[in-house]
This record gives structure tokens, sequence and C-alpha cells, in this order.
């Protein structure tokens, strides 16, 4: 394909990126295999296959916050392959201003959604830092700008064995965004390192002293226990997942309705700790807002919930997780939100709809097409997408099928939204939804 060179982006690693400009005239980035001098042939090697590997996997990823690879060619001397051109790196977006305006929980929303996107592929990225991350313009006139993840040179499936490249490319001990325990050995690259990684450009945002690289973040503050259970020198006490990361910042973050009453304020700060309830206090909750759902306290305790306190209820009680799960949907489905809540409330959803009985799947999943749609999140209609695939239980798609019925052409102006939003259309849902549609749609 000829390419006319504009200008070099920038190097790292084995590979350099340029700013290219196609026989179309389409403006694109271009990452080019550039192994250092006198490496030994064995080396070259690996680097070659892992560029290429680097490359599929890039190209097989479609995530609205995962950059796309649009076209390789890995048989070139020297191989290389092609990106869309960002706007900026999020480095020099923080450069520029730490905060990004105030929106820099918005922009962590986005670097959560494509690692879970890697995570729950068993993927882990083991380079995230602010220059890999790539700010692009929205994908409509009117849409913001969003951030994408990139640079995969260090990506790895789960990999079992340590090559001689994967020794050559971490001998650096000091990277300012590495967890500890995979500077010397990628072996032991996990969920928990990259958020390490996340950790430590959450404190380039929020921080207030400086860091020791691959150390833990102790900070004061009202962040300072979310940087420390990012960055804890043993991996197993980080947080479980990048999603309860994003919840917890968000749990602090958000402007939650003030609790008043006395009895929801004991519930408050019972949730607020982050720690699992008992049975007994869980019951106490949910008889609450089961009695009261309407009331601004009881929304107030809705809002106070966290991921992994929801995830630890419904794994030790079905019935509690269910009356949980029933209130909750309603909540989600008719409040309106900040936007950068609706992530971590669609993850919550998510778990009811998982782990709850017929009825409680199928609200929690009419409360996330009604956030993704009135809230134009991309990261929860695509949540949706994928919970009403082709491989949706029967029972539960004909359970639903009764709801969008139910729900007419509100149901229909949803699903039309989620078409354009994010590109899709309504085969890639199970056959008895489609089915439905096609009934109630016009």
């Amino acid at each position: 394909m000829p390419l006319v060179t504009i200008k070099n982006l920038g190097s790292g690693g084995f590979g350099i990126v340029d700013l290219v400009q196609s026989e179309d005239g389409s403006v694109l980035a271009r990452k080019t295999l550039v192994p250092a001098n006198n490496l030994p042939p064995q080396v070259v090697q690996n680097i070659e296959r892992r560029f290429a590997r680097e490359a599929k996997t890039q190209s097989g990823i479609r995530h609205h916050n995962i950059v796309p690879v649009l076209h390789t060619e890995l048989s070139a001397s020297p191989p290389y392959y092609l990106m869309p051109a960002a706007i900026c790196s999020l480095q020099n977006d923080l450069d520029q201003d730490k905060s990004l305006g105030g929106n820099w929980l918005h922009v962590i929303a986005d670097i959560v959604a494509g690692l879970d996107e890697l995570h729950q592929t068993g993927i882990h990225h083991r380079d995230l830092k602010p220059q890999n991350v790539l700010r692009y313009p929205g994908n409509r006139q009117g849409d913001p700008d969003y951030y994408a993840i990139s640079d995969f040179g260090l990506i790895a499936m789960n990999e079992s064995r340590l090559s001689v490249l994967t020794v050559t490319g971490m001998a650096k001990g000091t990277d300012y965004y590495t967890a500890p325990e995979i500077t010397s050995d990628l072996r032991k690259a996990s969920v928990q390192s990259d958020i390490y990684s996340l950790g430590c450009i959450v404190h380039d945002m929020i921080g207030t002293d400086a860091r020791v690289p691959c150390h833990e973040i102790k900070e004061t503050g009202e962040y300072g226990a979310i940087l420390r259970n990012c960055t804890r020198s043993d991996p197993q006490r980080r947080f479980r997942s990048v999603r309860s990361v994003l919840d917890a910042l968000v749990s602090v973050t958000a402007e939650l309705p003030t609790i008043v009453a006395t009895k929801s304020a004991e519930f408050g700060n019972q949730l607020a700790s982050g720690d699992p309830l008992d049975e007994q206090s869980w019951r106490a909750l949910i008889d609450f807002v089961e009695d009261d759902e309407r009331e601004d306290d009881t929304k107030a305790v809705l809002g106070q919930l966290r991921l992994d306190q929801v995830s630890d209820l419904c794994a030790r009680s079905v019935e509690l997780g269910d009356r949980l799960g029933q209130v909750y949907s309603r909540w989600a489905h008719s409040t309106s939100f900040a936007f950068e809540r609706s992530d971590s409330i669609a993850n919550i959803l998510e778990v009811f709809v998982r782990t709850c009985s017929l009825e409680t799947k199928a609200d929690a999943l009419m409360a996330l097409l009604e956030l993704g749609t009135s809230h134009n999140r991309w990261y929860v209609e695509r949540k949706f997408c994928n919970l009403c695939g082709g491989m949706m239980d029967e029972s539960f798609a004909r359970r639903l099928s009764v709801e969008f019925r139910a729900g007419g052409s509100e149901v229909c102006r949803s699903i039309d939204h989620l078409k354009r939003s994010i590109g899709v259309e309504t085969d890639i849902l199970h056959p008895i939804l489609q089915q439905t549609l096609s009934e109630i749609c016009p």
C-alpha cells in the first residue's frame, strides 16, 4: 500500500509510529517494527513473532475504547500496521491540565471500559501508561472526544513461557507505571498488574504527592484508600477488577443525594465503608428500600451500593440478591444520573442479570437498555447487546420478550437509538428477541 510519511509521532520498545497519508488522502498512524541493532538472530525472530501477534490480536478486537488495526503488512520489510490517527495522547493532555478540565473521571471510565474488554477475554495489557492511551474525536458530529487504549507491544494471552524478548523488554525496574511483580517476570502479569498501572494514571490526575515507582501509593485525602488499594505490593490485596476501581472512584466523586433520616444514614455509612455486609444488615437494608423505594433517602441508599458488595451478596444469597435486584433495577430505570455514574450502575445491573431469577434478570436488562440509550453511553449499550446475544438462555429470552411487548414503542425507540449509537443491527440479539422486535416495531 503506497504511503507518504508526514511526520514521526514517536518511538518506543521495538517500534516507531509515523503519521502517514494513503493514496485516497486518508491520514493514518503507521506502526513499524524496528528492532534494536546488534540483537541475536533468535531474539529478532522472537520480536517479529510478537509484533505479528500484537497486530493480529489488536485487529481482532472491536471495541470503542481499544484502538483498531485497519490494515496489516506483516510480510513487508520491515513489517507494519495501520491505525486511525489520534488527536493526541493522554500524556499530551495531562501535560496541559492534569484534571483534564475536571473531566478526569470520564477518561478513567473510557480506560476501564477498554481494559475490562481485554480482561474479559483473558488478555493483560502489561504496558498501560498515558502515552498508550489516545484521544479520538466523537464518532458523530457533536459527540464528545473519547479515549482508547493502544500500543500492545507487551500484550500476552496468559503466557506460561518467559521469552528472551520478555526479559529484554521489561528490564526497566524504574518504569513509572509498571507493577512491581512484573518488572522482572512477565509471567506474573494479571488483572491486578493492570490495575496497578491504572492506579498510577489516576494518581497522575488527582494525586498531590510524588510517587515512588513500583511502590504503593500512600496519600491522605478522600482518594487515598483507592490509590493504595490499586497499588498494594501484594497483588492479591488490590481491587478484584477494573470495574471495582471505577465503582470506588464514582462513590467518592459523584454528587450523591444527602441522606437525612437516621436509619438510612446508618445504611449509608455501612455501604460507604466498602466492606461486605452480613446477612442481618442486608435483610434490614433490603426491607427498608422495599418498603420506601420512592423516598429520597431510599434512593440515596441505593446510590451508595458498591459493585463488590452486591457481588458478595448475590454469591451468598440468591433470595436477598433477587429482592435487592428488583428494587435496584426499578431505581436505575427511572432515575437520571450524571454521565460518569452510568458504567458503575451498569456493572451492578449485570451482576443481577447473571445471578438472579428470570423476573429480576429481565428488570435489570430493561434498566440497562434505558440507562444506555437515555445517557448515550456506548459501554452500557454494548453490555446490553452482549447479554442479549444468541447464547442467551431461551427461557430468559422469552421472559425478556414479554417486557419488550409491554414496553412497546418505548422499547422500539430505545433499540433504534442503540442501532444508531453503536452501529449494530437486531440480528445480533437472540432470535426470539429479533422476532418480537419485528412484530412490535414498525
